[in-house]
């Protein structure tokens, strides 16, 4: 077993490729041209159609929650560089990472709002570090500013700025399952204009990871038939929820909206250690076939 390791390592360390579904493929964002994601705590680059990997990101500290900027030019993630948690954003065609936060408490990326400022999570203004609120940032740096809520863990804007879909608190990367009960997340939206919240899915397990496209909010729910986290959309119009996916195997995690190449809009996720697309104009699949060049 020691030779067959030593070998491995060698042939990697050669210019070896790694390809197929190693399992360690995470926290994917898709924009029309590229998927971004980490794999070994660093940023890699590959085409949306899949094919080899490039890597944006190669320092010491790790990366992590990469979001492409709306127009793709730009990728904004969180970087442990200096002792803590902060966000950088990088140009996707490569270069030095600009820091735009500084506070010393963890920071989570939930991505970017139409006119360009990042939406992050921290327990930078609370009295207790299990309590999160929601903030926003340009993307060039400055003081943040809070959004209203008094607690907040993940959250997305609507195309309008108007609706703001966000979870309490979250349970993303807990190692629970099947969880049900008093810390299970459910979706609010709170109307930035009114100043008002409501509570939109009441499921007594996890709804959560709230994204938009166009009008419609879509969301991870383990609400259906099958125990599992599937993607599931809500249109406010109607006040109607419907199940997209219904994998039984493993569950969908960590999904991020992208505009599509055509902007009909798709979700990136991953799914038992690989990458798929979710076109929300067909409602088809697909996995991405990746490979990482050695080193």
């Amino acid at each position: 077993m020691a030779i067959r390791t030593l070998v491995t390592s060698l042939a990697l360390s050669a210019g070896a490729a790694l390809a197929g579904p190693g399992g360690l493929f995470r926290s994917p964002d898709v924009s029309a041209t590229q998927v971004v994601f980490v794999y070994g705590d660093d940023l890699w680059l590959a085409p949306r159609e899949g094919g080899t990997a490039q890597r944006l990101t190669s320092p010491v500290g790790a990366e992590s929650f990469p979001r492409f900027s709306p127009d793709g030019n730009s990728v904004a993630f969180v970087g442990h560089y200096e002792g803590a948690n902060d966000l950088y954003v990088l140009p996707t065609a490569g270069g030095t990472p600009v820091r735009v936060t500084h506070h010393p408490s963890r920071e989570r990326l939930c991505g970017w709002t139409p006119k360009g400022e990042l939406v992050f999570a921290s327990d930078a203004l609370s009295p207790s570090g299990r309590v999160q609120r929601l903030f926003r940032v340009s993307a060039s740096g400055g003081l943040p500013e809070v959004y209203p809520m008094p607690y907040a863990a993940s959250g997305a804007l609507s195309a309008d700025g108007r609706y703001l879909a966000y979870t309490p608190h979250s349970l993303d990367f807990a190692s629970w399952k099947r969880y049900q009960g008093g810390m299970a997340t459910d979706v609010w939206l709170f109307d930035l204009q009114e100043n008002r919240a409501r509570q939109v899915t009441t499921w007594e397990g996890n709804d959560t990871a709230p994204m938009w496209h166009g009008g419609v909010l879509y969301y991870l729910s383990d609400a259906g038939p099958v125990p599992r986290l599937n993607l599931w959309a809500y249109d406010p119009a109607k006040d109607a929820h419907t199940q997209l996916t219904t994998f039984s195997d493993y569950d969908v995690r960590s999904p991020s909206m992208g505009p599509g190449p055509e902007g009909q809009g798709e979700i990136v996720y991953q799914r038992g250690g690989r990458i798929e697309l979710l076109d929300l104009a067909t409602l088809k699949t697909r996995a991405l076939e990746l490979t990482i060049p050695g080193d």
